[in-house]
């Protein structure tokens, strides 16, 4: 039960982000209509989401700024997995699936708003990297940063980038290929 509230308060805070952002950004998506095409902006609007959405559940709910005395840092590889083995409680198991899950959209969305982003080692970077500053904003507000939570952050962010490189290829075989080459219709 105590999840479900929480991933509730997650997503008060994530809709309410958003409909900031939409409000904030409807000026900028009327500038910028001739310039960028719709597909483009709304990528960047839901990349812009989902970034909210995982900034809402990591960094805003639940700083504390508490004592320094309060922070855990772990350098310990792997160690989450061997206290889920060792201690198997559903909010555990429930906080590892959600580092994969939540970075999942981002892996996704990186490289669909941004083309130079679809190199996987740049999305992986980049989100290896943003994973990195969370751990590190985590650990200054007196919460905790774990080495295992940027690794499975990492994780679901290549599993989102595999999901985007898939459907691209999908996408590409079935849209018809055009002729690169100019016909010359004159003799």
């Amino acid at each position: 039960m105590f999840m479900i509230r929480e991933i509730l308060g997650y997503c008060i805070i994530s809709v309410i982000g958003i409909v900031c952002m939409a409000v904030l950004y409807a000026p900028v998506c009327f500038l910028l209509r001739k310039r960028v095409p719709p597909k483009k902006q709304i990528a960047c609007f839901l990349f812009g989401a989902c970034v909210i959405m995982v900034l809402a559940a990591t960094v805003v709910v639940g700083a504390t700024g508490t004592a320094a005395a309060d922070r855990s840092l772990n350098l310990v590889p792997f160690r989450v997995f061997q206290e889920t083995w060792d201690m198997p409680q559903p909010k555990k198991i429930a906080q590892t699936i959600a580092n994969i899950v939540m970075f999942i959209p981002l892996g996704f969305m990186l490289p669909t708003a941004f083309r130079g982003m679809r190199y996987f080692w740049k999305t992986a970077l980049s989100l290896t990297l943003f994973s990195l500053a969370i751990e590190t904003a985590q650990y200054f507000t007196g919460r905790s940063a774990d080495i295992d939570d940027l690794m499975l952050n990492a994780s679901g962010g290549i599993l989102g980038y595999l999901a985007f490189f898939i459907i691209s290829k999908l996408v590409r075989k079935k849209r018809p290929r055009k002729s690169r080459r100019k016909h010359n219709h004159s003799v």
